[in-house]
């Protein structure tokens, strides 16, 4: 089955003709900052344009920032792009597109991706982690995506690790993300050098043997490798995908994350962590992919 899929983010609109995994053909757009209405015009748009110019789809699949209400077919609301609150996002491509339209989380359209297709392949029970400016993921058995009772399984970032530890953008103390993404990463660089620094140069820092660099990595390594010890605690994956930012790092970060993890699960499986594999095509690939499945 062709099907195709839309990876909606906050500056770029990806769209692109799925079939088994495989791109047939894509594009990408600018995301609008014109309010829901311009969004839902954009994405209709492209895959308009797409479908005129290399054949149509049976369904559409579409990977969305959210929260969402999957049932209902709405983003709820999506930070990064100006307008999108309780945009009936299913509803609004459906009556453009004449097509069923399936909604996604779009970390969990991506991780599908990998576990179909990508780096966990081989493996029936694959957990996706995205670590990058912030933390997310998924949880995938089979041919399925985990949601839950309530739509909100694999929410890996916002995880207690440490009571008491930082306020993260959910209100809560002592999330893994806000003690170990990219963001919290800066954030202790810039407290502890006394100056604003990012991410990548709190590693360049600390591959340079800065003290406090090194140290504000090892914390973030250790903290991710106890999130992923308590997900094989209750989850017993095969194996772990990581994408984004910091599970390409140089270093050895991931394999830092990983002798955490271990150090966690002493007589307990440990699975292996892979790197991504598909990249900036995994949104799309995973929306197409829920869709063909739905």
């Amino acid at each position: 089955m062709i099907t195709l899929g839309i990876d909606l983010g906050g500056t770029k609109i990806a769209v692109a003709l799925v079939e088994d995994g495989r791109i047939l053909a894509q594009e990408r757009t600018p995301t609008p900052a014109g309010g829901q209405g311009a969004v839902f015009d954009a994405m209709a748009d492209a895959a308009t344009r797409l479908m005129a110019a290399a054949g149509r789809a049976e369904r559409v699949g579409v990977g969305s920032p959210g929260p969402l209400d999957l049932a209902g077919g709405r983003v709820l609301f999506a930070p990064n792009i100006p307008g999108m609150e309780d945009a009936p996002i299913v509803g609004a491509l459906t009556d453009r597109l004449g097509l069923p339209v399936v909604l996604e989380n779009d970390a969990n359209a991506a991780g599908y991706a990998e576990h179909l297709y990508g780096a966990a392949g081989d493996c029936d029970v694959s957990v996706y982690v995205t670590l990058s400016t912030g933390i997310g993921g998924g949880l995938f058995v089979g041919d399925r995506v985990l949601h839950g009772a309530h739509g909100v399984a694999g929410e890996i970032g916002h995880v207690t690790v440490l009571p008491g530890g930082p306020v993260g953008g959910e209100g809560h103390d002592g999330s893994l993300e806000a003690i170990a993404s990219g963001r919290a990463i800066a954030r202790d660089g810039t407290f502890a050098l006394g100056r604003p620094v990012d991410t990548a140069e709190v590693f360049a820092l600390a591959a340079e043997g800065n003290a406090k660099a090194e140290r504000i990595v090892a914390n973030a390594a250790r903290f991710t490798g106890i999130g992923f010890a308590n997900l094989v605690k209750v989850f017993d994956p095969d194996a772990f995908v990581v994408g984004g930012g910091l599970g390409a790092a140089e270093g050895g970060y991931l394999e830092r994350v990983e002798a955490a993890m271990r150090a966690y699960l002493h007589g307990w499986p440990t699975p292996p962590l892979r790197p991504a594999r598909l990249g900036t095509d995994a949104g799309v690939v995973g929306a197409a992919a829920v869709a063909a499945r739905s």
